[in-house]
């Protein structure tokens, strides 16, 4: 962390990070966070020492996510409140995996979480019902780990807000309820119910968080009362993967529900009219909400952080953020694993696509395809001119080009892609592969494309706090030309205008370019045998649960052996299609 003095400038640049939905792809997601941090330390360090370093402002406003990235989401908001290793190596020279260190990023995202422990069967052994496919013993583990408070409480980063937000989406399946028409007598009472829900938590030292709205998260009381217990259980909920992972059960107030979970978490025009939610005058005051995995129905909750940084500082009217490079003043940066990529197919054959299993697959990806679409910001994205929002998503160059001289097919850059985004989950090696160039990706992201002309008011003002010298150093070290080709770019023959780094790579550590290769894992036959063991035995385990609730003692006796013989002649075929799915990241 950086220490000593540092004087704020006028206005800071605002920040929001977004992260979508990743599923075991968290670990991409991780790297990002843990590397971003870095260079925010290493920036305001050397501004403390009084080194010749841009000398603006950047501040950490909020953090919105879902699914796996709400659950990364919910790990940046405590870990920036404590001191915590930063990773460039995941094994030592031996070979050896690193472990035991106190970046809880890595170590949720690379060592914790793994397939073998998801295929335990402790929690078949517990009273019914069966909640789950996968044993979530450790996500529990996880959650206790990740999300909980430190002692000492080291002194807080300068570049993170004293009201820091979190937003989490969340898929509420009891639903939220609404009248359609009010109090109708003598007709039909029209109603529905909304889904797509959302909770707000704010970190605060003591006291009460700064909205009504949202849970405080006190990082100086650990436990229930400092509000820890309802921030891991809501972490396990965004991340609460449909059938696969256990749904959350979360207390929720009346008050969350206003502003209505599809209008902005700020209202644009405080004191308006408001939707409120038709509850029953008899449901009590919290009550129990049934959740599952955010990204059902939010899978990339950019509009959250989007809407609470047009909130601060003096309010935008109409709920934007300013976009051209001059005026920026706040962005949204979102980390996107798998950002959208999708062709339309020129040729689709509709008769056979009619099958059932084309159709059943094709429903849930069209759903997740749905949540991540916001019509109202294509004009913004597709004008290549808005710098109050970027995006980190995976890219590996050299082995891109590593592949193309061997004659090989592209394959994508995440390890942790394979097996429908589960791949990750099977090995270590590939979690910490994305991780690393997690960190790869942000420092190239830091370094070519965040970045705003010197006659930007933040920048400027950042600019005239230096001496004429150190002017002159930081401008012959950090200067960039405008970063590619946009609409608001000088017209030919205008005088350039040189660019700084919002947030700039300040230190041997994070400055270095990192260039080599990023070695790709390959797991190995007998890990995948073992695996294929585990999920057999997983299958034989809730089947088992599952024939024990037949009332029937013969029907119960007949299907018994049906699992074992099941699992005897399905283990080949499931290893073969295991296999196939996993491509060159399988070794024979």
């Amino acid at each position: 962390m950086a220490s000593g003095a540092t004087t704020l400038g006028k206005e800071p640049f605002r920040l929001g990070i977004n992260m979508a939905g990743a599923i075991s792809a968290g670990a991409y997601t991780a790297g990002v966070l843990d590397f971003l941090t870095e260079a925010l330390d290493e920036w305001y360090a050397a501004k403390a020492r009084g080194e010749a370093v841009p000398a603006h402002d950047v501040m950490i406003e909020v953090f919105s996510g879902a699914s796996a990235g709400g659950m990364c989401a919910a790990i940046s908001a405590v870990m920036l409140q404590q001191n915590f290793d930063h990773i460039h190596q995941t094994t030592t020279a031996n070979g050896v995996p690193v472990t035991g260190t106190t970046n809880r990023f890595y170590e949720s995202w690379v060592n914790q979480i793994d397939i073998c422990r998801l295929l335990q069967t402790e929690d078949l052994k517990t009273a019914p019902p069966v909640v789950s496919l996968l044993d979530c013993s450790v996500i529990d583990e996880i959650a206790e780990y990740a999300l909980a408070p430190v002692e000492p409480l080291p002194p807080p980063r300068p570049y993170v807000s004293p009201t820091l937000t979190l937003f989490l989406s969340l898929t509420n399946l009891r639903g939220v309820p609404y009248s359609l028409n009010d109090a109708a007598p003598g007709s039909i009472e029209e109603s529905a119910s909304f889904y797509a829900d959302r909770i707000r938590f704010e970190t605060v030292r003591g006291g009460a968080p700064s909205a009504a709205s949202a849970h405080g998260v006190d990082i100086t009381t650990p436990g229930a009362a400092g509000g820890w217990d309802l921030l891991q259980t809501a972490a396990k909920a965004t991340g609460a993967f449909p059938v696969f992972l256990a749904p959350r059960i979360l207390p929720r107030g009346f008050d969350e529900y206003c502003p209505a979970g599809w209008e902005s978490v700020v209202p644009v025009t405080p004191g308006g009219p408001a939707v409120k939610p038709a509850f029953p005058t008899d449901l009590t005051d919290p009550f129990s909400t049934l959740n599952v995995d955010g990204g059902v129905t939010n899978n990339d909750p950019f509009n959250y952080a989007h809407d609470y940084l047009a909130s601060l500082g003096t309010p935008s009217p109409d709920n934007r953020n300013p976009r051209s490079p001059q005026e920026a003043n706040r962005a949204v940066l979102s980390v996107a694993p798998f950002p959208t990529t999708q062709a339309y197919a020129s040729k689709f054959d509709t008769v056979h696509s009619r099958s059932i299993f084309y159709a059943l697959p094709r429903l849930f990806s069209a759903l997740i395809a749905q949540s991540r679409f916001f019509g109202e910001s294509l004009s913004e994205l597709m004008g290549g001119d808005t710098f109050s929002r970027f995006v980190i998503a995976p890219s590996d160059d050299a082995n891109d080009q590593a592949r193309k001289a061997a004659g090989k097919p592209p394959q994508p850059a995440l390890q942790c892609a394979s097996l429908g985004a589960f791949g990750g989950f099977f090995e270590r090696g590939f979690r910490a592969h994305d991780f690393m160039l997690g960190r790869r990706n942000c420092q190239k992201f830091l370094y070519d494309y965040f970045l705003l002309p010197i006659d930007n008011p933040i920048i400027a003002d950042g600019l005239a706090r230096l001496s004429p010298e150190q002017r002159a150093a930081v401008l012959g070290r950090y200067a960039r030309p405008e970063p590619g080709d946009f609409a608001g770019a000088p017209k030919p023959g205008a005088r350039p205008v040189a660019w700084l780094p919002i947030l700039p790579l300040c230190s041997p550590k994070v400055a270095e370019m990192m260039t080599e290769a990023i070695p790709r894992v390959r797991i190995t036959k007998a890990k995948l045998k073992g695996i294929v063991k585990l999920v057999l035995g997983r299958f034989r385990g809730l089947a088992s649960v599952g024939i024990g609730h037949i009332p029937s003692i013969r029907l119960r006796a007949f299907l018994r052996p049906g699992p074992f013989v099941i699992s005897w002649f399905a283990g080949e075929g499931l290893r073969t299609a295991l296999i196939k799915q996993l491509g060159d990241d399988y070794q024979a």
